[in-house]
């Protein structure tokens, strides 16, 4: 099919793929509809090496599970492998979750005193009282 955008001409190929009518029949606006489907869509599958309770599998292109079988490690390589440098990106990350917690941690104390003071000038004991229990919980 020939096309032009913007003046300039190229050819379009749409990929042709199979659709076929499916038994499944539905009403759309009042009239009778059958669904179509396409056929035989491949779907690309994560490629990936997980880990599930201790045990190491792969996951394939196919989809399939492959099993990988390792030696079993001794307790010097476990401790070697914790041992070593962690990567400064992880780091960097770690340290920007610890400051992020820290500061979520001292707004929900600030909103809390804020509240508890709220809670006082209106003289409400019973929400005084919560509120002491809540910052109690907190500590």
């Amino acid at each position: 099919m020939k096309l032009c955008y913007r003046g300039v001409e190229y050819d379009y190929n749409p990929p042709m793929l199979e659709v076929s009518e499916s038994e499944l029949m539905g009403t759309y606006r009042g009239c009778p509809t059958q669904f179509s489907y396409v056929r035989h869509l491949p779907i690309p599958q994560p490629v990936a090496e997980l880990t599930y309770r201790g045990h190491t599998y792969r996951t394939t292109s196919r989809g399939r599970i492959e099993q990988i079988t390792q030696k079993p490690e001794s307790i010097f390589q476990k401790l070697k492998a914790l041992a070593r440098p962690a990567n400064p990106m992880a780091k960097a990350r770690r340290t920007l979750l610890q400051e992020a917690a820290k500061i979520h941690q001292q707004n929900i104390h600030q909103n809390l005193l804020h509240r508890l003071q709220v809670a006082r000038e209106q003289g409400n004991e019973r929400l005084v009282h919560l509120l002491e229990d809540e910052m109690h919980q907190l500590a």
